[in-house]
């Protein structure tokens, strides 16, 4: 979005602000930011294991796929040979046996070590699958510990913003004061028996030249920001508004 503060890290302080080193500990992040460091650390670790558990009980699965996959093709190849035998016994019988095709024989000869694999593969799927079940659960509890860190970080960044929306505010107000000044000294002197002509006519236009600008000064609520800093502190515990 055009105009929009880009997300920083948190180590980069804004001109005249205090660092967030100075509510750090001796790693350099708060308590709130260490906390969502570790919760990262963990998750990914956590990933990690599970992507290797699934792959472990996908490989495993596999096997029967593949199972299936060859007493398909092996079915076929020995109906084609049988539809030739038959052909040649419905015959007179005057051509030679049709021997096993070497496709139907090769089929035949994997059958066995497939039947072996299919045998260890189903003893050890109910302990892969377990082992996944397992790792998938502590990667929903740590996602749920680092988007729990995410919005205590979230938090800590718009303390650390609102530093500078102070500092503006106390700008914007100092200069409104000045015309509310301007405009009680004006009230004042439509108030004396000597009034000055006109006072208390541009005491009221000041008080609504006030009220105007405040007006023509709103601006709409900014999200993208927000948005941007909660997708970045999922993996930089450092970002910051």
């Amino acid at each position: 979005m055009a105009g929009a503060p880009a997300i920083r890290s948190s180590s980069e302080p804004a001109v005249g602000m205090p660092t967030m080193s100075q509510h750090t500990g001796a790693g350099g992040l708060s308590a709130a930011r260490a906390e969502l460091a570790a919760a990262i650390g963990e998750l990914e670790n956590a990933g990690a294991e599970l992507a290797a558990a699934q792959a472990r009980a996908t490989r495993l699965a596999a096997v029967a796929a593949e199972w299936a996959r060859h007493e398909t093709e092996l079915a076929a190849l020995q109906t084609a040979d049988q539809e030739r035998l038959g052909a040649w016994l419905a015959d007179d019988g005057g051509a030679p046996r049709p021997e096993p095709t070497p496709a139907v024989v090769a089929a035949e000869q994997r059958r066995e070590p497939l039947q072996r694999e299919l045998a260890a593969a189903h003893l050890a799927l109910p302990e892969a699958e377990q082992s996944f079940r397992h790792h998938a659960a502590r990667v929903r509890a740590l996602q749920s510990r680092r988007d729990a860190a995410v919005c205590t970080a979230a938090v800590e960044a718009a303390r650390h913003y609102a530093m500078a929306y102070r500092a503006a505010l106390l700008v914007a107000l100092e200069h409104e004061a000045v015309l509310h000044g301007l405009r009680s000294e004006l009230m004042a002197r439509g108030d004396r028996a000597d009034d000055a002509p006109g006072a208390a006519s541009a005491a009221a236009r000041i008080g609504e030249l006030i009220a105007q600008t405040k007006r023509t000064a709103a601006v709409r609520h900014n999200p993208q920001p927000g948005r941007t800093l909660l997708a970045a502190l999922a993996s930089d515990p450092r970002a910051a508004l």
